[in-house]
């Protein structure tokens, strides 16, 4: 089996917890609690967002705000990959790549800088027919995004496994809410089952593809192909490329107020280390056959408060700044840490890049293998 970073890490995690691990009895039965469950999360405060520096530091066009290192002795805590903040960043719903939801509200000072979290409940996600995702192919649940009719609001959530995105209602009573599954491009089940569809973001109105729904790809056909990002919906579907610089994957994506579209990569190999990227992209030119090459916002390694960044979201704070908050994949190894990082960003200024026609002959995936008569 080949080793992969989650593979890794994972089997280090369970061979050192193996001798404390529950019953599986008491395994099996929370996992067939219905519904939403309290669960006690420890915060612990990230002052500096560089391990040399201090707080309040600008990054370029990011001003770091604070932090918490997030920790639960709960088996349902852990994983997160996709995040939303809502209420002016007040409240927190996150999802974990073992189909679990978080629902939780953060303490924060006026600008929003994370102070504690408070309330936690977890929940299992359930597909259309009621049935836990943790026992389909939709479990490993990757992105999270807003969008539907004002009125009927609904939260987007993509998956990997053969690739897939699913909607429920926003306001989440019960933690029992089924999904609805979308329809999407055929070409997206042929990606690897690890590298399918990290990230989704719904179109703002200020956008030219208002209401349509951008899916990206962790990777290509392999780690030296460009990004495959898909338009569902809206007023022109189609298909548009992420340039390939470096090592990283695409982790996840969200829209700026002003129409651009934001990235989220990870760089994690054996040989480079750990490393974190966002880059803006040109949001008048979401169209289908463009290579996006983008402007780097932020790029950190290991020097910086960061991990297995996975999760981002966007929001307006109090007095209209607008608002970044990242959130890392601890991979349920005790050799990660989930922490939550917020950022404003101070120049709002939308990036603009030429058209770059991709290359016709790109491919995202092997033909498909005729079957056997």
């Amino acid at each position: 089996m080949k080793l992969t970073r989650r593979a890794f890490l994972s089997g280090a995690a369970a061979t050192a917890t193996a001798s404390v691990a529950a019953p599986m009895f008491f395994q099996k039965a929370l996992a067939q609690q219905r519904g939403f469950q309290a669960i006690k999360i420890r915060s612990k405060e990230i002052k500096y967002f560089k391990f040399s520096g201090r707080p309040s530091e600008q990054y370029g066009s990011l001003l770091f705000l604070g932090g918490l290192e997030l920790s639960s002795s709960s088996n349902r805590f852990g994983g997160y990959s996709g995040l939303v903040t809502l209420n002016n960043g007040s409240d927190l719903i996150a999802v974990s790549d073992r189909g679990h939801w978080l629902r939780a509200q953060l303490s924060q000072a006026a600008r929003g800088k994370p102070l504690k979290l408070l309330g936690a409940e977890t929940a299992n996600l359930l597909d259309s027919q009621g049935r836990n995702l943790k026992r389909t192919h939709r479990a490993d649940t990757e992105g999270l995004s807003i969008g539907g009719a004002a009125n009927n609001p609904r939260i987007f959530v993509s998956h990997e496994g053969k690739g897939g995105i699913m909607s429920y209602p926003l306001h989440l009573q019960t933690g029992e809410e089924r999904a609805k599954h979308l329809l999407i491009p055929k070409e997206i089940r042929g990606l690897a089952k690890n590298k399918s569809l990290e990230s989704v973001a719904v179109a703002p109105p200020s956008s030219p593809l208002s209401g349509a729904i951008i899916t990206i790809a962790e990777r290509g056909r392999t780690l030296k192909h460009n990004r495959p990002a898909w338009i569902i919906g809206g007023p022109t579907p189609g298909k548009f490329w992420i340039e390939k610089q470096g090592n990283y994957d695409v982790t996840d994506a969200a829209f700026l107020p002003n129409g651009d579209l934001l990235i989220l990569e990870r760089l994690f190999n054996f040989s480079e280390g750990l490393g974190m990227r966002i880059r803006q992209l040109d949001g008048s030119n979401l169209r289908s056959g463009h290579l996006h090459t983008g402007k780097q916002l932020l790029t950190a390694d290991f020097s910086y408060q960061i991990d297995n960044m996975e999760a981002l979201s966007i929001h307006m704070n109090a007095y209209g700044e607008t608002i970044l908050s990242l959130m890392s994949d601890d991979n349920k190894s005790f050799l990660q840490r989930t922490v939550l990082l917020r950022f404003v960003l101070t120049d709002n200024q939308p990036f603009r890049e030429p058209f770059n026609l991709a290359p016709k002959d790109m491919k995202i995936v092997p033909a498909p293998t005729p079957k056997p008569n």
